[in-house]
């Protein structure tokens, strides 16, 4: 107790150890995701017919058939992403309906020089799984407006670069993925890093910790 009362930097340490707190929050927070996705099956038995207003009141991972006339706004490709071996991206496109609500749609999967695909107008909505955005990690590379190329589907980013609203979540496609596109499978394509994101908020936790314990001469 003598330390603490007499610590040079005081404020580092009581400031500093509330951060370290909220990192492994976050670290917990991101490690329950990852379980959470990693014991999910897809279950493609139970779909749920809906209309667009309805995707914020759904679960993640809903199996659904989306009903309704979309138009094509814009689209990206997403980067890194992998599917029998093989690298590619994934089209990720921008939608909006006759009342101007718009929707994000994972398409699938597309190698590194397809640039056969084609998109269009959707008259007959979209069937697949609703899912949600993916959250930035602190450290990972930045999304750039005015881009062909995303690193990860941010709600945020679309929202600025479109100048739009979205739904709270995006459809993952399962089937009529477009013309030159292959439907990605939940299973084995895209995971979302959480697992990385959760050992990143250990790493700066630890980095913190240590820093605050040096510089008030604990360690």
């Amino acid at each position: 107790m003598d330390k603490l009362r007499f610590l040079p930097h005081k404020n580092l340490f009581y400031f500093g150890f509330l951060l370290v707190l909220i990192f492994l929050a976050l670290s917990y927070w991101q490690f329950n995701r990852h379980q959470v996705n990693e014991s999910f099956t897809y279950d493609e038995s139970n779909q749920r017919n809906i209309q667009l207003e309805q995707i914020n009141e759904l679960e993640n991972n809903s199996f659904v058939a989306l009903q309704g006339a979309y138009s094509l706004v814009d689209y990206y490709k997403l980067r890194s992403r992998v599917q029998n071996g093989i690298s590619g991206y994934h089209v990720v496109a921008i939608y909006k309906d006759q009342d101007n609500l718009h929707l994000t749609v994972n398409h699938g999967w597309i190698p590194l020089e397809n640039n056969l695909f084609k998109l269009g107008n959707f008259s007959y909505g979209f069937d697949g799984f609703l899912l949600n955005y993916d959250i930035k990690s602190p450290v990972g590379q930045e999304d750039i407006t005015d881009s062909e190329y995303i690193f990860r589907i941010d709600k945020t980013f679309l929202e600025i670069d479109q100048n739009i609203t979205l739904t709270d979540k995006y459809i993952h496609l399962s089937i009529n993925c477009g013309t030159g596109i292959e439907c990605a499978q939940l299973d084995s394509g895209y995971e979302p890093p959480h697992m990385s994101y959760s050992i990143q908020w250990l790493f700066f936790a630890l980095c913190l910790s240590i820093v605050i314990l040096r510089k008030n001469k604990l360690i």
